[in-house]
């Protein structure tokens, strides 16, 4: 197998589809097609299962991917450790912020980074914490910001700050009602929230459950922006951490914090422990969180910093 062969099959491993992948690296389909099945013959194994969407990967194809994105990996940063002997901080860095707090940290790591390391290129991406978790855990970025990672194998991680879980809803839907709810206070109160498979759904499941108080969740979004966007319309109410409106007050929603119990959770940055950090990695890590300390001194995030 060369590394063409390994590029070719890991953009189809991540697109899911040939004709995607093809598309993409800018190659005939046929000729795609063509070096996936000699792959197939090399090894002696089936990579992939056709069906009608696409493709997906059987577990052999798997564990393929799996070396495949590591060895690519691996061959970039050995270009750029060559190229680049002469800075430590150069390079491509690839992050992804959890997207309820998003709207706080990307301006201004984007500025921190341009003052302190301009020689470094931030690909930044945001995503709910599941698929946050998947692509550090698929390497397909280096770096995350997300919560849980205490629960998260094969993941180095440094925690951040803790957070606080608040009832969102306009001030049409909370009337005059102000400051700390207890959670049996939510009622029957219409909620929108992530699907049952996200960590924010599972906590306030778990406590639900807890307390034999049952939650009207309404509706289900798998979405930072749409869950803020049916809130501000009125639709629902939703318990969220405390981050994820910014200015909230001038969106003409109330935020009133949730206690007996509090809810809150840590977010930490996070990386995987088969592909340990680049110095450029490492900085923008080591800046991420710097930015965050500075940002909760001045009250831009709220929460408490952890050691």
């Amino acid at each position: 197998m060369t590394p063409r062969q390994l590029k070719y099959f890991v953009e189809i491993a991540r697109s899911g589809s040939i004709t995607t992948a093809a598309s993409t690296l800018h190659i005939a389909q046929p000729a795609l097609s063509h070096h996936i099945a000699a792959m197939e013959e090399e090894l002696g194994v089936v990579l992939l299962q056709r069906h009608a969407r696409g493709v997906r990967l059987t577990m052999e194809g798997q564990r393929l991917f799996d070396r495949a994105a590591s060895i690519l990996r691996q061959m970039e940063r050995l270009r750029e450790d060559v190229r680049d002997a002469a800075s430590q901080f150069r390079g491509v860095v690839r992050a992804c912020i959890v997207g309820s707090v998003a709207p706080v940290l990307v301006v201004p790591l984007y500025r921190l980074i341009e003052e302190r390391a301009p020689e470094v290129q931030l690909l930044l991406s945001t995503a709910m914490s599941r698929e946050a978790q998947t692509l550090v855990e698929a390497r397909r970025v280096d770096l995350a910001l997300l919560p849980t990672a205490s629960e998260m194998a094969k993941l180095e991680s440094r925690p951040a700050y803790e957070e606080d879980f608040c009832l969102f809803g306009t001030r049409e839907q909370m009337g005059d009602a102000t400051g700390d709810i207890a959670f049996r206070a939510i009622g029957d109160r219409p909620l929108v929230e992530p699907d049952r498979e996200h960590d924010l759904r599972k906590l306030i499941e778990r406590t639900a459950v807890a307390l034999d108080c049952p939650l009207n969740v309404r509706y289900e979004v798998n979405s930072s922006d749409l869950l803020r966007s049916m809130v501000c319309g009125g639709l629902a109410f939703a318990v969220m951490p405390r981050n994820s409106f910014p200015a909230f007050e001038a969106r003409g929603i109330v935020a009133r914090r949730i206690v007996e119990p509090v809810l809150s959770r840590t977010q930490s940055v996070v990386w995987s422990m088969e592909q340990p950090l680049t110095p450029a990695g490492q900085l923008v890590r080591d800046l991420l969180l710097e930015l965050i300390a500075q940002l909760l001194a001045d009250g831009q995030l709220v929460g408490r910093t952890l050691p």
